[in-house]
C-alpha cells in the first residue's frame, strides 16, 4: 500500500514530532547545533518557528510553513544533520516525522504540550529547568529572537510581562496534561486539532479525511452481526 502523503497545508500552524530509536542528543553541543540549524534553515525555507522541545530521543516543534516544499526541506535537513553528528545513518529516526494541523484555538495547548514535553517524557523533573525548549522564551526568562509568537499568545496580555505570567499560569494549571492524549492521537493519525468547521475546511483543502477512524473492523453494509 502506498504511503499517505505527509500532512501539510501552507499558512497553517503544524505540530510536528520526530522520534529516534537511539539518543540523538547526548551533550549540550548536540542540542545547540540542532537549534542553530533550526533557526537558520527555517528562515531559508520560509518556515516560522513558534515553539520547540528537544529531548534525547525526540524533537517537538510548532511551525507555520510558507509552502510544503519548505517544511519538507527543513525537516530533511535537520534529520540528516543530527544523524551525521551522531555518526549514524538516517535509520536512527523512527520513520518519517509526524504532523498535525492546528486551528488557532489549539495553538496554546499545543505550545504548552511542547514546552512540557521534556518533563512528560521523563527527561527532567521540572520542565522549567530544561534548557532545550521554548518554555524559557514564552515565560520571559530567555527570549529567542528567531521565534515567532502566535496570535493567541499575544492575546494573553497587553504587555510582555502580562503575557509571560499568563502563559506560566497555563503551565501551572496543567494545560498540557489535559490535552496530551488528544494531541498524541492527532499526531498518530496525521490529523487536525480544531472544531468541525475547521476540520471540514482543511479536509476540503487537502482532499482527505482528518478525522480519527473508528476502532475495529469496518462494518459491512447489511450485515447485522
Amino acid at each position: 500500500m502506498a504511503r499517505q502523503a505527509r500532512l501539510c497545508l501552507p499558512g497553517q500552524a503544524h505540530l510536528v514530532q520526530q522520534r529516534a530509536g537511539a539518543e540523538v542528543f547526548r551533550e549540550a553541543d548536540d542540542y545547540e547545533d540542532y537549534l542553530r540549524r533550526l533557526a537558520q534553515t527555517a528562515q531559508r525555507s520560509g518556515v516560522q518557528v513558534h515553539g520547540y522541545a528537544l529531548v534525547p530521543r525526540a524533537v517537538w516543534l510548532v511551525l507555520t510553513p510558507g509552502d510544503c516544499a519548505g517544511l519538507s526541506a527543513l525537516m530533511q535537513t535537520l534529520a540528516r544533520c543530527a544523524s551525521r553528528r551522531r555518526g549514524e545513518g538516517a535509520g536512527i529516526w523512527q520513520g518519517r516525522y509526524r504532523s498535525a494541523l492546528l486551528q488557532q484555538s489549539w495553538l496554546l495547548p499545543a505550545l504548552c504540550a511542547v514546552d512540557m514535553a521534556p518533563q512528560s517524557e521523563g527527561a527532567c523533573a521540572e520542565a522549567t529547568a530544561w534548557p532545550w525548549s521554548s518554555l524559557a522564551h514564552h515565560t520571559g526568562r530567555r527570549p529567542s529572537a528567531w521565534l515567532r509568537e502566535v496570535p493567541p499568545y499575544w492575546e494573553l496580555g497587553n504587555t510582555p510581562y502580562a503575557r509571560e505570567a499568563a502563559y506560566a499560569a497555563l503551565l501551572s494549571a496543567d494545560a498540557a496534561k489535559q490535552h496530551r492524549e488528544t494531541i498524541e492521537r492527532a499526531l498518530r493519525a496525521a490529523g487536525a486539532l480544531g472544531d468541525d468547521a475547521y476540520l471540514a475546511w482543511a479536509e476540503q483543502q487537502l482532499g482527505r479525511s482528518l478525522r480519527p477512524r473508528a476502532r475495529g473492523r469496518p462494518r459491512i453494509p447489511g450485515n447485522a452481526s
